[in-house]
């Protein structure tokens, strides 16, 4: 356990880090890819759309909440500073908020009554991809603004999911913020 301690501290730190993420990036990436394509290519309303949302979905959040329990733990009990820690938890927060908008606009542009309060002006995806980058923020956050509402089972579900994430992380940082050992 030494030795493969030992070999974790030996490598430079953004370079362990980048690796410690590169699944869960890889994953968001893929499955952002699978939306762009599907909601290019295919005819929404004969394809159950919502339930491929619903699985990748929940498949994020395994991903997210497995490599921050066993990934992330092994890189902060080697984290000397509280700038690495901060990069660490930020990196895995702007995933999940990012992960999670991007399952927020695919629903939208699936069925545009699975949110209230998104402006009507724009049917773009990248537009609508700002917004509910915006709504991931104030949801992961708990501040819940009340401008954009989930209206449908199958978004509040996800909702629910990120609202779950945001509490795993926090509690996370919390348990380890005891584990750091500080070098001054």
């Amino acid at each position: 356990m030494s030795d493969n301690l030992n070999q974790i501290r030996e490598k430079p730190f953004y370079k362990l880090l980048l690796g410690r993420t590169v699944l869960p990036l890889v994953t968001i990436l893929g499955i952002g890819i699978l939306y762009v394509v599907l909601m290019s290519m295919i005819d929404h309303p004969v394809l159950p759309f919502h339930i491929i949302i619903i699985v990748a979905a929940l498949g994020k959040t395994i991903v997210i909440t497995v490599t921050t329990l066993k990934r992330l733990s092994k890189l902060i009990k080697i984290c000397h500073s509280l700038e690495r820690l901060l990069w660490v938890f930020g990196l895995i927060i702007i995933i999940s908020i990012f992960s999670f908008a991007t399952d927020y606009a695919c629903l939208y542009q699936f069925s545009h009554t699975t949110f209230e309060g998104v402006p009507d002006y724009s049917n773009s995806y990248i537009y609508n991809l700002y917004h509910f980058f915006y709504f991931s923020v104030i949801t992961f956050s708990t501040v819940g603004y009340g401008d954009i509402i989930p209206t449908s089972d199958v978004a509040r579900f996800v909702v629910m999911l990120e609202i779950f994430l945001s509490f795993f992380l926090i509690v996370f940082a919390l348990a380890n913020i005891k584990k750091i050992h500080i070098n001054e």
